[in-house]
């Protein structure tokens, strides 16, 4: 899976994820959760931008290729869309989500069988 920042100091900046490289939390029910912040120990690390909180959201992925993005209490907000997310929202691959200041996209890998390659 990949993360793919779409504005801003890193434009175009492709974060490569899998759950086998320690990055987030994988639960017993199969759920692979990032947490997205301006904190250092966030499995999205975004420090360029004041605007994101420093813990800011959640991605949650579920076995099935299913995304799931979930604020946690942010200042400013996380929006899919111009849509402000107050509850846990389905996010769909391509689609863009923004934290703060900064769009990004779910995207997957050339040759991704799921979202955990």
């Amino acid at each position: 899976m990949i993360i793919m920042i779409m504005s801003g100091p890193d434009d175009g900046q492709k974060i490569y994820l899998s759950h086998r490289d320690g990055k987030g939390q994988v639960s017993v029910d199969g759920i692979w959760s990032l947490v997205f912040g301006r904190r250092d120990e966030c499995d999205i690390n975004i420090p360029f931008d004041t605007q994101i909180s420093r813990q800011h959201a959640i991605l949650r992925v579920l076995p099935d290729d299913v995304f799931w993005l979930i604020d946690v209490g942010s200042l400013n907000g996380t929006f899919v869309g111009e849509t402000r997310v107050e509850q846990p929202t389905l996010l769909h691959r391509g689609q863009l989500f923004r934290l703060g200041r900064t769009w990004m996209r779910v995207q997957p890998e050339v040759g991704e069988r799921n979202g955990y390659d």
